[in-house]
């Protein structure tokens, strides 16, 4: 028995260390894979939806362009930032006119929106068959470059945003991804008190139960190509 026990002990062990070696993937076929670079320089486009305020006169939809950063500055966390182009109209009233001289037609104004915030990485530091979710979040302003009122005394000028989405991003081998994300820019639009006044023989643009400053949320679904280093 006394020379039974030692063998019985390593052969408990032999099945743990077998055990243990059999847990997981082996390396050559595990769907992850270690993410080779901490930085991407992304060129985007796509559709931003300017959500239509109740008098119609906000920033409206168009097409965007713009370029986004990320820097993975350990483990899941990443550094982002972006600057974008928006192509939007507005329609113009004069709140001091009534019937159709009151609408004074569409004008191009287009925005520009930066943001910096921080984005998570669901998979961590490695791609899950070359994919890797994100989700993320911040600050930044929004601001059509223009200080002062139009023709009707709306004005849009530059807003403080609310920042936060999700995408996707394909990390195939090499110095090149894809990647595809919707996100949200939320700030607030204020009419001005000529809005609520009537004009004679005619009523105010605003009722007296619309509100004078809201927030509103403006989506957008982009795709982009990126240079990682």
């Amino acid at each position: 028995m006394r020379r039974l026990a030692p063998m019985v002990a390593g052969l408990f062990a032999l099945h743990g260390t077998v055990a243990v070696a059999q847990v997981g993937y082996p390396p050559a076929s595990s769907p992850y894979r270690d993410l080779e670079y901490a930085q991407e320089l992304t060129i985007v486009g796509g559709q931003f939806h300017g959500h239509r305020d109740p008098l119609f006169v906000g920033p409206q939809s168009g097409l965007l362009l713009g370029a986004h950063y990320e820097w993975r500055a350990g483990g899941p966390a990443n550094l982002v930032g972006d600057i974008s182009r928006i192509e939007s109209d507005r329609r113009q009233v004069d709140p001091a006119k009534i019937g159709t001289a009151r609408e004074l037609g569409t004008v191009s104004r287009p925005l520009y929106s930066a943001t910096i915030g921080l984005g998570l990485n669901l998979t961590g530091a490695k791609s899950w068959h070359h994919f890797v979710p994100e989700v993320g979040g911040g600050l930044g302003l929004v601001s059509d470059f223009h200080g002062q009122p139009d023709l009707g005394g709306f004005k849009f000028g530059t807003r403080f945003a609310l920042y936060w989405g999700g995408g996707i991003k394909w990390v195939p081998a090499g110095r090149w991804q894809v990647r595809g994300d919707l996100t949200n820019r939320l700030y607030t639009l204020a009419y001005p008190e000529s809005f609520y006044i009537a004009p004679t023989g005619g009523t105010a643009v605003a009722g007296s139960t619309q509100a004078k400053s809201f927030w509103m949320n403006n989506p957008a679904l982009t795709i982009g190509i990126s240079r990682l280093f």
